[in-house]
């Protein structure tokens, strides 16, 4: 199944300052931040929601303005999605969930 391939070719969400759109020519985060292990789950035959907190004890000077998808092994990775992102502050007073919502077709 199409979801389940997807699924399990996403094992890092990483969260980063760079704010410029995202295209099909990029090739990793700019700027990156910190690195999430996601929790992906399928919700139907065409959906898959992928969740990753940033936890209320890290904090950051700039905005997360990016969110990187990939698939990590031992010797490279692999680019699933990057989403440009209204800018969230965050602070030791917050918690941060993403989600990325996935349909396929």
């Amino acid at each position: 199944m199409l979801l389940e391939t997807i699924r399990d070719n996403i094992n890092e969400v990483i969260i980063g300052f760079d704010g410029t759109p995202a295209t099909s020519d990029d090739g990793g985060t700019g700027r990156p931040a910190m690195t999430l292990t996601p929790t992906i789950t399928i919700v139907d035959d065409a959906t898959l929601l992928v969740e990753a907190i940033v936890p209320q004890t890290q904090a950051f000077n700039e905005a997360i303005k990016e969110v990187y998808l990939q698939l990590r092994n031992t010797n490279d990775f692999t680019p699933v999605g990057r989403f440009t992102v209204k800018p969230i502050s965050k602070t030791t007073s917050n918690e941060v969930k993403i989600e990325i919502t996935i349909e396929v077709a």
